[in-house]
């Protein structure tokens, strides 16, 4: 029985597509891990939904705080309320006002969470000017719902019994695919 070596160029081509896999999978990673987290409420992330919640309401109340930040861009985001007290398993709607006190059209975005961490797998947004890119024109407000549920299955975690209130942060920064100096997004 002979026994044969691979060839140096099946070795190189096998090499070849293993690093072609592995940067393929690097920018996979990050929308996958945004949609697991969405998806779970992993790391804080709310879950996306596109009705409301199914079944009753529980008994339980909690507080929601809202939390607002910017991070390099010109604008001030307001809640209508800074809190408010909710029903387990019901909707809620809470408004928030983006102000552009710049002078040129500027594209920000919104990233988001929910703490504690062990409370985002039940907080629920069905609409919300963090799904998508927000353009505001120059010395502009614009007004947006947030639309939300806190999971009925909250009520029955022990680990969310000893918790009164939950916050809902945000942190506006300019969107990173659009110019500064343009003001205009590009087309994705």
């Amino acid at each position: 029985m002979s026994y044969r070596k691979p060839s140096h160029r099946l070795i190189a081509g096998i090499c070849a597509v293993v690093a072609v896999g592995m940067v393929g999978a690097a920018f996979a990673a990050v929308p996958f891990y945004r949609a697991f987290c969405q998806a779970t409420g992993f790391d804080g992330t709310p879950k996306r939904a596109e009705a409301g919640p199914k079944g009753p309401a529980a008994d339980r109340m909690i507080g929601v705080r809202f939390d607002t930040n910017v991070r390099g861009i010109p604008w001030t985001v307001t809640p209508e309320v800074n809190h408010q007290t909710v029903r387990v398993g019901r909707t809620q709607m809470v408004n928030f006002t983006i102000t552009n006190n710049g002078d040129t059209p500027m594209t920000g975005r919104a990233s988001y969470n929910v703490s504690p961490e062990t409370a985002a797998q039940y907080f629920t947004k069905l609409q919300c000017f963090c799904f998508s890119d927000q353009t505001i024109p120059a010395h502009t407000s614009k007004t947006f719902p947030v639309v939300y549920y806190v999971d009925s299955r909250f009520a029955a975690d022990p680990d969310t019994q000893p918790l009164t209130e939950l916050t809902l942060s945000y942190t506006m920064y300019q969107a990173p695919d659009v110019k500064p100096a343009s003001g205009t997004a590009k087309t994705r």
